[in-house]
């Protein structure tokens, strides 16, 4: 039902932004390390496509899909796989023409499969910071950190830093 309600939502978000007149839409990647805080899990290569709708120069709506790779658990021998899917809204706060701080707080719906564990969910809040760098007003780099909470019986931070390319149009 969660699922439902994470799709429906998303929807709306991307369904509202086509009818607006003046579009500010962009899309972007971005790849990075995952950590699960946790002793015991090493590190991952994460990776992320999102897009988002920038409604001024402080505030624009962004949905995005995170992979956070697989982590071998030691010393049990299993792997975890995890990802994410997210809806937030991100505060800018430009400091020149180009250059830009920015903060996300928003939903994530998270998904954890252990090789020797059932497949475990959960839906929560999903924060985050960085800066940006806008080479033109088509073309910008960013990087940032990001915390997810994964798993719904023993609810963990997984924690992402990242660099990326955004392209608006």
């Amino acid at each position: 039902m969660k699922k439902i309600a994470a799709v429906a939502l998303l929807s709306a978000f991307i369904a509202a932004p086509v009818a607006a007149e003046d579009m500010h839409m962009y899309i972007g990647a971005n790849v990075g390390s995952a950590q699960i805080d946790r002793t015991g899990f090493d590190a991952s290569t994460a990776f992320s496509v999102l897009a988002g709708h920038k409604f001024n120069s402080n505030f624009a709506a962004e949905v995005a899909y995170v992979n956070f790779g697989s982590v071998d658990v030691a010393p049990a021998g299993s792997t975890v796989k995890s990802s994410a899917m997210s809806l937030s809204g991100v505060g800018s706060f430009p400091l020149n023409d180009q250059f830009s701080l920015f903060g996300k707080l928003g939903l994530a719906s998270t998904t954890a499969k252990g090789t020797n564990s059932p497949s475990e969910s959960n839906t929560g809040v999903t924060y985050g910071v960085g800066a940006q760098f806008d080479f033109d007003q088509q073309f910008a780099i960013r990087a940032g950190w990001d915390m997810y909470k994964i798993g719904d019986v023993n609810e963990e931070d997984e924690d992402v830093m990242s660099l990326g390319a955004i392209f608006t149009f």
